[in-house]
């Protein structure tokens, strides 16, 4: 049994969170785990349900939106604080394995590790900045960094440091079938707007990245030429991200859309709700896999996603959504959203299910990882 120290650096749950819930649960029985994570929260809660320990760090989000200087200090600074406190908490945990699952968590996994601590990342993402893609490729090579863990094989794709390659392992996130016994729930039940011809959902965190600016455009393109649509927005969002929220909310009042835009927070039920929408919507451009999408396909749901993503993988792999560029305007991505909808999936599904019922199911995701962490 190893002493493992999962460092996590948000408080909220969103799918690499889910994930990270995931891991735990696998590693749980056969190691001894600690957290640690920002501030008590959905996290923590979770954290409690499973008797699994954990130590405030307090908060450790990377700044948003800063470039330049002021940026950079930002940055040093959390680093440096997260050194400190990271060192502080290794000394005292001492733990056989560092497992990183976010963003920020790589690199000062590979900065804090002990020389005898092996350190496990995990990627979720697709990064968006060049300075963290060389920095991650940079710390990639570093001794004490002994397996990465992709989520797809874009998203491995992103470290090409040669000295990482041998350490590069792409494990689809898992999908499980939802059994018979289990009550699927219609949204539209505890949000009867919802209710029209043609519904839409998201999941995802509130944040520019994940796009939900772009499902309310798409919205509005479709409400204007006459479709009777709606749109679920499922997902928390971060105080930092309070302003795109509004900015959100002031979009729906202008287009005149508060009758086709649902705002429903953090949801544990997706399995059970997915199967509401006519279609499943990813504009998110980090999008390093989609839990969403394949949990919406296993439940006959097509996908639209943007190209260039996890979710493009997830969707060209099942045969069950469509793609559009990411240079597209709102009415092409609309048109393409309309044809997505009229997808058969359950006929596609038989065809791909080697993908879905291998590859991305729970049992080889949990060899997968029982694996790495006995290396």
């Amino acid at each position: 049994m190893s002493k493992i120290l999962i460092w996590e650096t948000l408080a909220k749950i969103g799918g690499g969170q889910e994930m990270t819930l995931k891991v735990a649960d696998v590693l749980k029985e056969h190691h001894e785990l600690h957290f640690l994570i920002p501030d008590e929260g959905e996290l923590s809660e979770q954290l409690k349900i499973r008797n699994i320990p954990y130590t405030l760090m307090g908060d450790q989000s990377l700044p948003k939106g800063e470039k330049g200087v002021k940026g950079l200090i930002k940055f040093f600074y959390l680093t440096i604080k997260a050194a400190i406190k990271g060192r502080r908490e290794l000394k005292k945990i001492n733990p056989d394995i560092l497992y990183a699952p976010g963003p920020a968590a790589l690199v000062w996994s590979a900065m804090c590790a002990k020389r005898k601590t092996k350190v496990v990342w995990h990627l979720h993402h697709m990064f968006q900045s060049g300075a963290t893609l060389k920095l991650l490729n940079h710390y990639s090579a570093k001794k004490c960094v002994k397996r990465i863990i992709s989520v797809s094989d874009c998203v491995a794709d992103q470290i090409k440091n040669q000295k990482a390659e041998d350490k590069k392992q792409t494990i689809y996130n898992p999908v499980k079938t939802i059994s018979a016994d289990v009550i699927r729930k219609n949204l539209c039940d505890e949000y009867p707007m919802l209710n029209k011809e043609l519904k839409i959902g998201q999941i995802a965190f509130i944040t520019p990245t994940k796009g939900q600016h772009v499902s309310i455009e798409v919205v509005n393109n479709l409400k204007q030429r006459g479709f009777d649509v709606s749109l679920a927005i499922m997902g928390s969002v971060r105080e930092d991200d309070e302003p795109y929220k509004e900015m959100l909310l002031k979009k729906i009042d202008e287009y005149n859309l508060s009758d086709n835009v649902v705002f429903t927070g953090y949801r544990t039920d997706i399995d059970e709700i997915v199967n509401t929408f006519d279609v499943l919507f990813v504009p998110s451009t980090i999008e390093g896999f989609s839990l969403a999408a394949a949990q919406a396909i296993m439940e006959d749901v097509p996908v639209l996603s943007i190209d260039r993503t996890g979710c493009t993988e997830v969707v060209l792999k099942s045969g069950c959504g469509m793609i559009y560029s990411g240079d597209s305007d709102i009415s092409v991505i609309a048109d393409t959203l309309l044809k997505t909808a009229q997808l058969d999936v359950k006929r596609v599904k038989e065809k791909h299910s080697d993908f879905l019922l291998s590859e991305c199911s729970y049992s080889n995701f949990a060899d997968s990882i029982l694996k790495v962490f006995s290396e």
